[in-house]
């Protein structure tokens, strides 16, 4: 039977491309935890993982950057929004690595891009960006595949990379993210009940909860959707975690209904802030001194604190809010939205 030095210790001979500035820190939120009534309230900073400013995406992009370079490739397709944090931690860890990043980032019809935020930093990485209209919102149609049917007659070698960076060797990345907490933990002799994290395409939640039924933390994860309704999530998880197992040699998978997955949070559609996201990013920039953005982060936050108010986590629990960084993403919105009554 494999114990979690044995997982940890196999997943360590994948290649990877090795980025990150870790282990990233595990803070105690007091002052957010008494604004509340308690539980205690930790924040692991994975916004503050470094590379291309940072964000949950340099632990995955290490294995599947890692594997791209150990393959051969000399391009990487990267898909999403035109304020995609992947698509600028990519660009940044490509432009050290030496691979050529093309980015295809679309909306539906009519969504504006303005070139501030992470598109801004995507441009400065030099990375090729090829704007595009999706309906729905995440249908790129044809334009990968013939993208990269074009670089291949251009004599490249392109790996398409999943949206979202979901596969196996990104999931790889937060299960070594559950062993690190594990010695956290153990550090500041604490035995947290809960993680909350934000899921848009699920990889990054995948990682995670393998990481909890092969290593055992203790915690249970809770996973809020900024984007996607729970059935389509419980669908995708389960089998993208089952390839995971295959692909990785893992013991255990874990069981849908093991799964915890809300969706009240997503608001009118995704990237759409919620007055309980403008709510999370003031509490946490004035208490805390932490800022999280209005697509993720702060729709986790949000989540975490109604389940706190609904007495859902107890007062005398343990709770770990996983931050998964996209602060660049703040400055691609009107004032007017975040801040409406100064704005105004």
């Amino acid at each position: 039977m494999s114990t979690a030095a044995d997982i940890v210790s196999r997943l360590e001979t994948l290649p990877r491309l090795r980025a990150m500035h870790g282990p990233t820190p595990l803070e105690e939120a007091h002052a957010l935890s008494h604004h509340l009534g308690g539980p205690r309230i930790f924040i692991k900073r994975d916004d503050l993982t470094a590379a291309g400013l940072g964000g949950n995406k340099v632990r995955k992009l290490e294995f599947i950057l890692g594997r791209a370079v150990a393959e051969g490739y000399d391009t990487v397709i990267v898909c999403g929004g035109y304020q995609s944090n992947l698509a600028r931690i990519a660009a940044a860890m490509g432009a050290r690595a030496g691979l050529r990043i093309e980015l295809v980032l679309g909306g539906v019809p009519g969504e504006p891009h303005p070139i501030c935020g992470n598109l801004l930093l995507d441009y400065l990485l030099g990375a090729q960006v090829h704007l595009v209209e999706t309906e729905p919102r995440w249908d790129f149609g044809t334009v990968i595949e013939d993208l990269a049917a074009r670089l291949a007659r251009e004599g490249r070698r392109a790996m398409i990379m999943p949206l979202g960076g979901s596969n196996p060797q990104g999931m790889a990345g937060y299960i070594m993210a559950t062993a690190e907490m594990m010695t956290q933990f153990a550090e500041n002799d604490i035995a947290p009940e809960h993680l909350f994290v934000a899921v848009g395409s699920g990889g990054t939640y995948s990682g995670l909860a393998l990481g909890e039924c092969n290593l055992n933390p203790g915690y249970h994860v809770t996973g809020v959707s900024v984007s996607r309704r729970t059935d389509y999530l419980l669908d995708k998880v389960t089998a993208e975690t089952v390839e995971a197992r295959e692909v990785l040699g893992l013991p255990h998978v874990p069981a849908a209904q093991a799964l915890t997955l809300i969706d009240d949070q997503i608001g009118a559609h995704y990237g759409a802030p919620t007055e309980a996201a403008r709510e999370a990013i003031h509490l946490l920039a004035r208490l805390e001194g932490v800022f999280v953005d209005p697509v993720y982060s702060a729709k986790c936050l949000a989540g975490l604190i109604d389940q706190i108010r609904s007495g859902r986590i107890g007062r005398q629990e343990t709770v770990v809010f996983l931050h998964t960084g996209g602060s660049p993403a703040l400055f691609a919105y009107d004032p007017a939205v975040l801040l409406p009554d100064i704005a105004a």
